[in-house]
């Protein structure tokens, strides 16, 4: 199993924002040991326009938009470019991208929530296979239900805190299957409704993308539901156990020191 990092994605930040370059590092210190590391490339304009329009698109490379969320970084559309190629790289590898930004809340035609491009969606859309995405962050990825409500090729199941930003998600949709989460319900409530959210998905699928955001920590300072570092071994096992191609890539997570175990945790049971 390999993971895909380049330290580009440590060069931009803005002081005080939780999104920020040093979660990442650190998890990569932990991590560098453990598995095989591989660098990405930036995916294409024609990859991203797979997930988002054009007008997104050149939004974000000619720094003509505005969210409180997004801060208009110098080069901003080199480094989400470069998350979103990461995300198709792990697909194709099926290993897991440690990469920022993040990008489950970056819909068609709108960045937000720290995302700019959606990356698991450019990458699902790339590879074409019959998909089911779990999403395992602690907020609702409404980027990612906007781009596929009603695709028929891929499932999207996600497990979020409620009441939480961005305050989507409170009900499943068509092939969109969410289950809001009281905060800090903890490991037992958060692996039932797992259990139940899999088993209405079904597992007709050719791969499984993982949107896997570990702001769901017990220390996470964003959006806790309560788990333990140990709790996600075991979301990884029940992924496992489907027996079928997966592949995942980082969303949230911003206790930054303990964020390099809990992935490590999730990966040893996920791979």
């Amino acid at each position: 199993m390999e993971i895909v990092f380049s330290d580009k994605c440590l060069k931009f930040k803005q002081e005080g924002h939780p999104e920020s370059p040093e979660r990442v590092r650190l998890a990569y210190e932990h991590l560098k040991d453990y598995y095989k590391i591989v660098k990405p490339s930036a995916c294409f304009d024609k990859e991203l326009l797979n997930a988002h329009t054009k007008r997104l698109v050149d939004s974000v490379k000619n720094k003509s938009f505005y969210d409180a969320d997004c801060p208009l970084y110098d080069n901003i559309f080199d480094y989400a470019s470069l998350s979103a190629g990461a995300a198709i790289m792990a697909a194709k590898k099926q290993g897991f991208s440690l990469m920022r930004p993040p990008g489950h809340h970056a819909g068609k035609d709108s960045l937000g929530g720290f995302c700019y491009f959606n990356n698991i969606a450019v990458a699902v859309k790339s590879l074409g296979k019959k998909t089911l995405i779990l999403d395992i962050d602690a907020h609702h990825g409404n980027g990612t239900q906007d781009v596929f409500l009603g695709d028929e090729n891929v499932t999207y199941v996600s497990l979020h805190k409620s009441p939480e930003y961005p305050g989507t998600g409170l009900r499943s949709e068509q092939n969109c299957i969410n289950f809001p989460l009281q905060a800090n319900c903890g490991e037992k409530v958060y692996l039932k409704a797992l259990g139940k959210a899999l088993s209405q998905a079904g597992k007709k699928f050719e791969l499984i993308a993982v949107s896997a955001g570990f702001d769901t920590y017990e220390k996470d300072p964003l959006a806790s539901l309560g788990l333990k570092t140990e709790s996600y071994k075991k979301i990884g096992k029940i992924i496992k156990e489907l027996n079928i191609p997966r592949f995942a890539i980082l969303e949230g997570g911003y206790c930054a020191e303990d964020l390099g175990k809990n992935i490590h945790s999730f990966l040893e049971g996920a791979f």
